[in-house]
C-alpha cells in the first residue's frame, strides 16, 4: 500500500503542478468552475499525503481490519479518501482452505470457491503473525498458509 500510496500522491502533484503551471500562465482563476477545481485537487492532494505519514498508519491498526468471533472471520479494507473503511466481509472459519499475505494485501480462499481479498496498510510479515494469533492451532493445521 505503501508503493501505491507514493505513486498515487506523486501522480496528484504532478497534476497539482499543471494546475499551478495553468493559474499563473492564463486567467484561468476567474472562472469558478477552475476554482472549484483546484479546490478538488487541493482535496485529493491532502489524502493523498496524508496517506504516507505515521498518523495514518497508527490510525489504521490491524485489529481494525481482520476480527474474528465465534466461527466467522471478519475483513474490512480502506477505500476512498482518509479513513474511510469497507466492509465487513466475512467467511465462516471452517470453509478457509488456503491464506496468502503479501506486503498491504491479504486474500483468503474458502473451500466453496469464494475469494476475498483486501488491502491493508501492514507489510506481510505483521500479517502473518497476526493472523495466526487470531486462529487456533486446530483451525490454523487445517489451513495453507502462503
Amino acid at each position: 500500500m505503501d508503493a501505491v500510496n507514493k505513486t498515487i500522491a506523486i501522480t496528484i502533484s504532478l497534476i497539482g503542478l499543471v494546475l499551478i503551471i495553468l493559474t499563473i500562465s492564463t486567467e484561468l482563476l476567474e472562472f469558478m468552475w477552475f476554482k472549484v477545481l483546484f479546490g478538488l485537487w487541493i482535496f485529493i492532494f491532502c489524502s493523498s499525503i496524508y496517506r504516507l505519514t505515521p498518523l495514518f498508519k497508527s490510525r489504521n491498526r490491524l485489529e481494525h481490519f481482520i476480527q474474528r468471533d465465534a466461527q466467522h472471520l471478519l475483513l474490512f479494507s480502506l477505500m476512498g479518501f482518509f479513513d474511510k473503511k469497507h466492509g465487513p466481509n466475512w467467511l465462516v472459519i471452517k470453509s478457509i482452505e488456503r491464506i496468502t499475505s503479501k506486503d498491504d494485501e491479504l486474500t483468503i480462499y474458502s473451500n466453496n470457491e469464494r475469494q476475498l481479498c483486501v488491502s491493508l496498510p501492514v507489510k506481510k510479515a505483521q500479517l502473518d503473525s497476526f493472523i495466526k494469533r487470531i486462529l487456533t492451532d486446530s483451525e490454523k493445521q487445517t489451513i495453507t498458509f502462503d
